[in-house]
């Protein structure tokens, strides 16, 4: 018999759901916006996570966690558009004004995770390559099974013909 409740069922489920702040999305529209007029030699020193979030800090939240609750707050995020054009015009002008202030920006665990994940396999790739079992030029996350499964199967063959007095 099934041990899972029915109440235990939807956490489950709900796990693998997000929310989003919608208002992020309008906000990151209306920088591109502003952004197009902007300065040319300026723009690679206007640190637009910086301008996000001096807007965003300014403006309500607007979450959702279903389509009908993103088109929704969307739909209530256009009655925002004079207030996030305001906030973005003056996060635009305040990160202006100190271009060259040095901050240490937060990074998330799914991008260090990413770069941890990215090391593992330059790693393994290096040390497959140094004993002749990589078959293809690079590791990737599409082909590691695959490529695991030929080096192993590569192993195994060379110690079974090494067990039978073969040289290899």
């Amino acid at each position: 018999m099934n041990n899972l409740s029915q109440t235990e069922e939807p956490q489950a489920v709900n796990q693998s759901c997000i929310h989003i702040n919608v208002m992020e999305v309008l906000v990151q529209q209306e920088i591109e916006k502003q952004l197009r007029d902007y300065s040319c030699r300026l723009k690679p020193y206007l640190n637009r996570v910086e301008v996000a979030t001096f807007a965003l800090n300014r403006l309500p939240a607007l979450y959702a966690s279903t389509i009908d609750g993103k088109n929704y707050q969307i739909a209530l995020g256009k009655k925002y558009q004079q207030q996030i054009t305001l906030a973005v015009r003056r996060a635009i002008a305040a990160v202006e004004r100190d271009p060259l202030r040095t901050s240490k920006p937060i990074v998330s665990e799914a991008h260090i995770q990413y770069q941890k994940a990215k090391k593992a396999l330059q790693e393994l790739q290096l040390f497959l390559q140094q004993k002749g079992l990589l078959a293809q030029s690079s590791i990737s996350c599409k082909n590691l099974v695959m490529v695991v499964h030929y080096a192993l199967k590569k192993v195994s063959w060379s110690q079974r013909l090494k067990s039978q007095g073969h040289k290899y």
